[in-house]
């Protein structure tokens, strides 16, 4: 048996993805988790840059590998570090490092500095791993001679789950939307306009600080709810009851909560936004930012009393995006870089 190989681990945020592909990792390796702590201001930003430098200088020969989830700030260093020393480094590409958009202070690329380290890190890392076909195709046009391949993020819900049988008249969409931002980012001005335009659906945003419509809208249907975060456990019940789930973010690399919808049965509707439409191919529909269409196409399938497709279909149309696909491949990739 060989050797376990050391596995630096650097994050800034333990997500839930985040933390599958450390459990994934940790099966067959030994590995150290490094946080570099997201903090506000330059000051700030220097010490926790300090602390990951000094951490580095003296304990990186420890390591076989860095693995890093996001470039950023964060990635600059570990990755620096791994060039000089000859060392494997992998870094994660989740989509906000690849993106600009300047109109909502969203994605690295808005930073000159920020922008930097990303594009640095993804140039310089042994392997950049792109979370969708989108992603990928943006790293290959930002750092063209970068390697860079795709595997998908994943859900992580057991096999055994109960799925529902009957289904009620509800439309669905989560996401953490916590400020004006969030807001616009998720999409959730288009999700309102549209469900004003169908009084007799019930329509749902779980994730949604209950105060925030009312500060942004001047008028919110009386048709739509919104629920605080909660949850895993019982942000499955929800998608349970939901007949169609809909994201209409302006930027989504994967979107996990699409995948877990789709996983209970539910119809997804999405616009055509970076991975999105990978995730619903032959099971759902895609459509333009256009309220008037999406409500047409959205009361036409919530009319309609069947399923889409067979169990069968589904699971194969899942099968990329499930844990034990991102396990299989991730697992290949770290032992050929060995």
């Amino acid at each position: 048996m060989e050797p376990k190989k050391k596995i630096l681990f650097t994050y800034s945020t333990l997500s839930t993805f985040v933390k599958t592909d450390f459990e994934i990792l940790s099966e067959k390796h030994v590995v150290t988790r490094y946080q570099f702590k997201p903090v506000k201001g330059l000051i700030n930003t220097a010490l926790q840059f300090g602390k990951q430098f000094i951490f580095l200088l003296f304990g990186i020969w420890k390591f076989d590998m860095v693995f890093i989830w996001f470039a950023d700030f964060h990635s600059f260093l570990p990755v620096l570090f791994a060039k000089i020393l000859n060392k494997k480094s992998v870094v994660v590409i989740g989509g906000y490092d690849v993106v600009k958009m300047p109109k909502l202070n969203y994605g690295v690329f808005t930073s000159k500095i920020r922008g930097y380290c990303s594009l640095f890190s993804m140039r310089k890392s042994t392997l950049n791993l792109a979370v969708s076909e989108n992603v990928k195709r943006k790293v290959r046009w930002i750092a063209k001679k970068s390697n860079t391949i795709l595997i998908y993020n994943c859900i992580n819900i057991p096999e055994n789950k109960s799925l529902p049988e009957n289904k009620e008249n509800l439309i669905l969409t989560v996401g953490i939307i916590d400020s004006k931002r969030t807001f616009y980012l998720k999409g959730m001005d288009t999700f309102t306009e549209v469900a004003g335009l169908l009084p007799q659906f019930r329509f749902m945003v779980v994730g949604m600080n209950k105060d925030l419509p009312s500060c942004i809208l001047r008028h919110i249907p009386e048709n739509i709810e919104f629920i605080e975060r909660v949850n895993h456990n019982e942000l499955e019940n929800y998608y349970k009851k939901a007949r169609v789930y809909c994201q209409f973010s302006r930027s989504e690399s994967f979107g996990v909560a699409i995948v877990e919808a789709m996983y209970f049965n539910c119809i997804p509707v999405v616009t055509n936004v970076g991975g999105m439409p990978e995730l619903v191919r032959n099971y759902g529909f895609v459509t333009p930012r256009d309220a008037l269409e999406i409500s047409r196409l959205i009361a036409n399938v919530m009319n309609k009393t069947a399923m889409l497709l067979t169990d069968t279909d589904k699971n194969i149309a899942l099968k990329p995006f499930l844990f034990s696909e991102r396990k299989q491949k991730l697992t290949e990739q770290i032992n050929q870089l060995f």
